[in-house]
């Protein structure tokens, strides 16, 4: 009797395993890249092409917004300090916690920041065979420059001329005048 309890508690614990089992990867299997195709394909796609570094990473439930210093743009005209954007959750396909620090070849849509981008999309780090066939479809791409500084503007405190040579020299003239009649007081004083 024991051993046919034993026996049971055995198979309800290995099935009950094998449901767990198989229906963990289906969960965590949710996101599909159905179509997504090949690196063409993905450069078709997007509105815009860059090399750029993740500089921070803003995490709000399950997106993620990435701050990104942009050095080589091969399409679309992504400022040097853009951001991107990655949207989390059941089937979105998101880039998950990007390392800050890492340079990555973003392959987005939308025409300015934040851009949009997810991993079926064909974002990945920037390794050297990527950057390659990127290179040979699209071309050596143009570095992204910093904006200018900005120039310098004089501003006019007053808009009265400066004060004549007079006007300047009094306080100078007032402190010898002073001094002065201090000698003489002095000189008065000692006799």
């Amino acid at each position: 009797m024991i051993r046919a309890v034993q026996l049971a508690a055995a198979l309800l614990l290995a099935c009950l395993g094998l449901v767990v089992t198989v229906q963990a990867p289906a969960a965590a299997a949710e996101c599909t890249c159905k179509g997504s195709g090949q690196l063409e394909q993905q450069v078709e796609r997007a509105d815009a092409v860059f090399i750029g570094t993740v500089d921070n990473v803003e995490v709000a439930g399950n997106d993620h917004t990435y701050d990104v210093t942009a050095s080589r743009a091969y399409q679309g005209s992504p400022e040097r300090s853009t951001q991107v954007f990655s949207a989390g959750g059941k089937n979105a396909c998101g880039l998950g916690n990007l390392t800050v620090g890492t340079s990555y070849l973003f392959l987005a849509t939308g025409t300015e920041a934040p851009f949009e981008a997810d991993s079926c999309g064909g974002t990945d780090v920037a390794n050297p065979t990527k950057v390659a066939k990127v290179e040979g479809l699209l071309g050596e791409g143009t570095s992204v420059e910093p904006p200018p500084p900005p120039t310098a503007q004089r501003t006019l405190v007053e808009e009265s001329p400066p004060a004549g040579f007079a006007r300047a020299a009094a306080p100078g003239a007032a402190v010898a005048i002073i001094s002065l009649l201090g000698l003489v007081v002095v000189r008065r004083l000692a006799r």
